[in-house]
């Protein structure tokens, strides 16, 4: 028997039945209510700037007038894109704080919205909605840190939608309380990571999460805890007790806020006695994930491409906006994909179903963000295309009940009549039964009549009130730990608190007093807490993981008033000391997450970029090492909980980041752009990966998904390829050094040492090279062959040979001596990396590789690249199993004599073309006009010179023709005839090789200097932990600087001198040349 064999009757039945129900249903309702055609409302609101983007000195790129939002391209300021929303807020600038902390607009004329401003207007048109009997929803959407869950909790004194829609609801239920009409909220809270739902309400937290089923109206969440509620007070109450266990859940479970959504749902009714009749609308509040987690599959080379999709959720939610957006502007859409997601099931409802349903994009202002400020504009507008029916819900309750039995009935005889046929439909059976399980459960729950729920949510609300009242009273007699998170509305929801005594924390619990604490890196018992004489002291047991202010702890350590506290690797506390410690002027909101990640990060491995540093430093950051910072203490808190995990998971493994190009420059010594990167060393086999930031995040990921199937299971899989830690052995970037090639421009001759620098900016390696100017025969030039004047070598053909002869030092081998290195350079833009011969197992080694470059005819744009370019000399890391790299001599072109021509490259092979035709062409018709300029500059400027030196030819023929006297003396000798000046060797001939010598003394005397340079360089301290080592090593470092200074004014000083004696020697020559008979 088949699916569709079983399935198909099973399906036909359960349609008839719905069908049948509804028919029933709608027979009864009143004649008023009607389906209602309305799109989906969608408001766009904008934030200000945070720390991130004003120390990267982030411009402005939206604008707003009216309901229009306007974004402007960074790249191209023509460029911008207008969308028209239902509602702009403007929530960038212009506004102020007040005492309690609201933000509020700075005057009349002020374009800031408020939250209060937003609620007035999307808050009270979702309980006009409700009032009336029509489902509502509201959900926020955008990247993380785009204010999401400020808009929807709210932070401080500024209150967010939630609580402000409740807080209404319960006011008007306040006003419109009667004899005849009884009004009943309901309040439940979930979250949804992973495609997991975790009841945020229950005290017990499900391995596998809870289930979603199908029922007569839509799709739910089975055993959710839906709460009753009387008053806000005792709503607000279970709302923080939601936030307090999500919280929880982020420490224990290793999860992120930004990467789960939270869901509200508020069942409301109205009971009309007199009427016999019932309202209900379901009022869903949902603060989604960052929206950047929605990316393409096949964005980066991983092949761990399922980790992009990891939260299925929002990628389907584009897909069902996408479909339904399609299907209103009239296109054939033949599947809406509800079901491929969790989430877009339980919205199923909102979106194109039955609510009136608000989304609300958050964005940011900073032109960083322009790519994802887009894509979210482009998502909002078509979201607003889709059309919901919404109809008011409205019906006779004893007809509900009525209809739910008759369901049963149906159910059940039908299951009878299976039995009695002998046919086996297992699947169809379980179903029935399924259906008939959730009927009666709704029966159970309409007849339980309104006063026992409320008694049982009184009874649960009186232990939690006294639990509310007892922490109040202890935050005010004893210290505690208060909880920091990286989503602000998950910070301070946990307090922990210290008593009188011994207190131990760890995963155990021996005494009622102890902290319970199940974080990564918890261990069992983790440390001691002694409170005595309104003192606290914290020890580690069994050097366990704690860090203070950054600073690891190994010993007794007594507890400062706002002390920042990590315990284990990602349980973050700010301890709060006794009573007396504290004062008014305490900034507990200062110490916020990224105030504990900077603080780690600068002294763990950033230098001396500090948050100590003053303001006005922190303006004159440079941004793109303000951007380096930000990212780097946001992934450190991430690298250590991989490698707790990889700790308890014994794989091996081990994370560190690093910032790739935090010195290295290009071959114009200019900056590379800096990113961050993460090395990943494997302690048994010692092989290294480097993984861009981008994959680390992916993989963490699936990290995370082992690491809790670890916990629920204990244990992993066992396959290799399915391991997120594995990865197949690369060739590894270990530096770059910089050759320059100025002294090719005069023909001479090079030889030096250079360092190859690592991305920390440390040696890695020294390699010595020599550039050398040659005949066609290969042979070097001689020194005669120096010039003067570059230009002297246009239209002439130039051979020249790169030689590698000596690498030292490899640290990269040095660490393991199985390892190899290869060393590989680019020429000119040609298209191909030349690689010298691969070397295994030595740290210091010779070469004998050379590689023959000719150009048949020099070009300016050669002599260009010459002058002002370097051969950048990339030094690779191999490793066992790594290919080693060949030169790939088919995509160049070579002479008859070997060598490698490079009269084919020019500028334009060296410099990136931009891939978009229509750029391509407008950056090309630009360069076109440059260069007909420049032209008819150089047209100009060569007529000129044109004119003038036929002046000057005419001029010095007209002194050659001058009359002579016998007898004239000039400068106490005998004045010469035009014949004989004319026959004499001219003087003006001898001026640039006078230049060249002097030159070439001042040339060969810096080699000196050079080889003091080289030893300069080379001396190290003996003993690095002696004061007096280091004292003796700045001594003749010292030394060694006043020599070096000495020989330098010494060079520099006789080049000066015989530079000077050449001009009077010319000066003198041209007096004499001019001077009348």
């Amino acid at each position: 028997m088949n699916y569709f064999t079983v399935q198909l009757p099973l399906l036909f039945f359960h349609l008839c039945c719905v069908f049948k129900s509804n028919c029933k249903i709608s027979l009864n309702l009143r004649s008023f209510i009607m389906f209602n055609g309305n799109s989906l409302k969608v408001a766009v609101r904008v934030r200000p700037f945070n720390q991130r983007e004003k120390a990267m000195r982030s411009k402005c790129i939206i604008s707003m007038a009216g309901n229009n939002c306007t974004i402007l391209d960074p790249k191209d300021l023509q460029n911008k894109r207008t969308f028209t929303f239902d509602y702009c807020y403007w929530s960038t600038d212009e506004y102020i704080e007040n005492d309690q902390g609201v933000f509020l607009p700075n005057g009349p004329h002020s374009r800031y919205i408020s939250q209060e401003h937003v609620f007035n207007e999307l808050g009270r048109a979702v309980l006009e909605n409700a009032w009336n009997g029509y489902n509502a929803t509201i959900f926020s959407y955008g990247q993380t840190g785009s204010g999401k869950s400020y808009l929807m909790t709210g932070y401080g004194g500024n209150k967010g939608l939630v609580p402000m829609i409740c807080e209404a609801l319960f006011q008007e239920i306040k006003q419109r309380q009667s004899k005849d009409g009884q009004f009943y909220v309901y309040f439940s809270m979930f979250e949804i990571y992973n495609e997991q739902v975790q009841d945020l309400l229950s005290k017990v937290r499900k391995p596998n999460g809870l289930r979603v089923r199908e029922g007569r109206h839509g799709f739910y969440v089975e055993c959710l805890k839906s709460v009753p509620c009387s008053n806000f007070k005792q709503l607000e109450a279970l709302l923080d007790q939601g936030i307090r266990n999500r919280s929880v859940a982020t420490t224990n479970w290793n999860t992120t806020s930004s990467r789960s959504h939270m869901v509200i749902n508020i069942h409301f009714q109205q009971v009309f006695a007199n009427q016999f009749m019932t309202k209900h609308s379901e009022i869903n509040l949902v603060d989604l994930a960052g929206s950047e987690r929605q990316r393409s599959a096949g964005a980066a080379p991983d092949r761990f491409n399922e980790a992009r999709a990891i939260n299925l959720s929002l990628t389907t939610l584009g897909n069902v906006i996408s479909s339904l957006s399609d299907k209103a502007v009239g296109k054939r859409v033949q599947y809406i994909p509800y079901r491929n997601s969790i989430l877009t099931r339980l919205l199923s409802t909102a979106l194109g179903g039955n609510s009136k349903t608000i989304m609300v994009t958050m964005i940011s202002p900073a032109d960083i963000y322009y790519d994802e400020t887009m894509s979210t504009l482009r998502f909002a507008e078509r979201a607003k295309n889709i059309q919901n029916r919404a109809v008011i819900n409205e019906s006779l309750t004893e007809q509900l009940l009525m209809d739910l039995k008759e369901d049963n009935t149906g159910l059940r005889a039908r299951i009878a009549d299976l039995e009695k046929a002998g046919d086996v439909h297992i699947d169809e059976q379980e179903v029935l039964k399924k259906l008939i399980v959730d009927n009666e459960r709704q029966l159970k729950d309409m007849q339980k009549s309104w006063q026992q729920k409320l008694e049982e949510a009184r009874r649960e609300w009186e232990q939690q009130y006294s639990c509310i009242l007892k922490e109040e009273q202890m935050m005010a007699e004893l210290p505690y730990f208060l909880n920091v998170n990286e989503d602000p509305q998950l910070s301070g929801a946990v307090k922990h608190f210290i008593h009188h005594g011994i207190t131990t924390i760890g995963r155990t619990a021996g005494l009622q007093q102890d902290i319970v604490l199940k974080g990564l890196g918890i261990l069992d018992q983790h440390a001691v807490l002694t409170s005595h004489d309104h003192k606290v002291v914290l020890e580690p047991i069994n050097k366990a993981r704690i860090l203070i202010n950054g600073v690891p702890v190994l010993t007794k350590h007594q507890l400062q008033h706002l002390d920042r506290v990590i315990i284990g690797s990602c349980s973050f506390y700010l301890y709060v000391g006794f009573p007396h410690e504290r004062n008014d002027r305490d900034k507990i909101h200062k110490y916020n997450y990224e105030f504990f990640a900077s603080e780690l990060a600068s002294i763990e491995g950033f230098g001396k970029v500090n948050v100590g540093m003053g303001e006005e430093l922190k303006e004159n950051l440079d941004p793109d090492l303000a951007r380096i910072f930000h990212d780097f203490i946001a992934i450190m808190p991430m690298v250590a909980q991989a490698n707790q995990i990889s700790e308890e998971l014994n794989k091996g493994v081990i994370f560190e980041p690093e910032v790739k190009n935090l010195t290295s420059t290009d071959a114009k010594g200019e900056g590379l752009e800096k990113e961050i990167i993460v090395k990943v060393i494997n302690k048994v086999t010692k092989q290294v990966e480097i993984w861009p930031l981008d994959k680390f995040t992916d993989r963490k990921l699936l990290i995370e998904g082992i690491y809790q199937h670890f916990l629920e299971n204990g244990t992993i899989p066992n396959m290799v390829e399915q391991d997120p830690f594995w990865d197949s052995v690369e060739i590894l970037h270990l530096g770059s050094a910089h050759v320059w090639l100025e002294t090719l421009a005069y023909c001479i001759a090079y030889e030096d040492q250079v360092e190859a620098i690592n991305y920390r900016g440390k040696e890695e390696a020294i390699i010595q090279i020599r550039l050398l100017p040659c005949s066609p025969s290969g042979n070097p030039l001689r020194e005669e062959s120096v010039i003067v004047d570059p230009d002297d070598l246009l239209g002439k053909r130039m051979d020249f040979q790169m030689q590698i002869t000596l690498c030292l030092g490899v640290k990269w081998i040095q660490g393991n001596s199985s390892r190899g290195v290869q060393i590989g350079f680019m020429m000119y833009g040609l298209p191909a990396m030349f690689y010298a011969p691969a070397v295994w197992n030595n740290a210091n080694f010779e070469m004998d590789y050379t590689m023959c470059f000719m150009i048949q005819h020099v070009t300016a744009d050669f002599l260009s690249y010459l002058k002002t370019h370097a051969v950048v000399l990339e030094l690779w890391g191999l490793q066992e199993g790594c290919q080693e790299m060949e030169t790939e001599f088919a995509h160049v072109a070579l002479a008859g004599n070997g060598s490698v021509l490079l009269d084919l490259c020019y500028k334009n092979q060296w410099t990136s073309v931009p891939q978009d035709s229509e750029k391509c062409r407008s950056k090309l018709s630009e360069q076109l006009k440059m260069l007909e300029e420049e032209i008819e500059n150089l047209k100009d400027a060569n007529r000129s010179l044109k004119s003038e030196n036929i002046k000057m030819q005419r001029e010095l023929e007209r002194l050659r023709n001058l009359p002579s006297s016998p007898g004239l003396v000039t400068n106490g000798g005998p004045m010469k005839s035009a014949n004989d000046r004319s026959n004499q060797k001219s003087p003006f001939l001898s001026w640039d090789a006078e230049f060249a010598k002097a030159l070439k003394t001042f040339y060969f005397s810096m080699i000196g200097v050079r080889a003091r340079l080289i030893h300069l360089k080379e001396v190290r301290p003996l003993d690095e932990g002696r004061i007096l080592c280091l004292r003796y090593f700045a001594n003749e470092r010292n030394q060694l600087i006043e020599e070096l200074g000495e020989e330098l004014e010494s060079c520099v000083g006789k080049l000066k001198n015989d530079i000077a004696k050449i001009i009077k020697r010319k000066k003198e020559l041209q007096i004499d040349a001019v001077s009348p008979p």
